[in-house]
């Protein structure tokens, strides 16, 4: 398979992923933030698996240059951290509704170039560290209103995993059940 882990720094989901991949396939491993791509490398290099690429590109150019070839894309897109709240004290200091409405509008533009690099009939997985209904569903619920072509794939219910909650932000579908919350105190 060819992978695409879109926001990859610092690393870890990147090597989840190939440990995953067993060294078979390709792994590009893109960090925007030229500060990131450092500590993203070094721990590419610790894990030492032979079939990642580390790229330092913007997705549009990615798209200009792969266009729709992957087989899996993963966007863990930038948010405002609620998720971190209980651990970083800083986060909680910078976190605004103007802040959420901003990085809504951010993880819109990422979603829907990062829906241009997926392969026909390949997957799109989108998460965020925040609870924030207009970061969730309400990004998922417009990416599906302007490519008719996706559709929310139901993951499996592990104990602790919530589903989405259209209900929670306005015009969603009722399709964005299949999401999955996950909560702190429940995991």
């Amino acid at each position: 398979e060819r992978i695409l882990d879109l926001a990859a720094a610092p690393g870890g989901k990147t090597t989840h992923l190939a440990m995953l991949m067993k060294g078979e396939g390709l792994l590009v491993a893109n960090e925007i933030k030229n500060k990131r791509v450092g500590h993203l490398a070094q721990n590419v290099e610790r894990w030492g698996a032979g079939n990642i690429v580390i790229t330092n590109e913007t997705p549009e150019r990615l798209v200009d240059h792969f266009g729709a070839y992957f087989d899996r894309v993963l966007v863990d897109a930038p948010c405002s951290g609620e998720g971190m709240f209980r651990k970083d004290m800083g986060a909680r200091a910078e976190w605004s509704p103007e802040m959420v409405q901003g990085c809504a509008v951010r993880q819109d533009n990422i979603l829907h170039i990062a829906a241009r690099l997926v392969r026909p009939g390949g997957y799109l997985l989108y998460s965020t560290c925040t609870f924030a209904p207009e970061e969730d569903e309400g990004v998922i619920a417009r990416l599906l209103k302007d490519y008719p072509e996706y559709a929310v794939v139901q993951l499996p219910q592990y104990p602790g995993f919530n589903t989405g909650r259209p209900e929670w932000f306005t015009s969603c579908p009722e399709e964005l059940r299949g999401a999955v919350r996950l909560f702190p105190h429940r995991i």
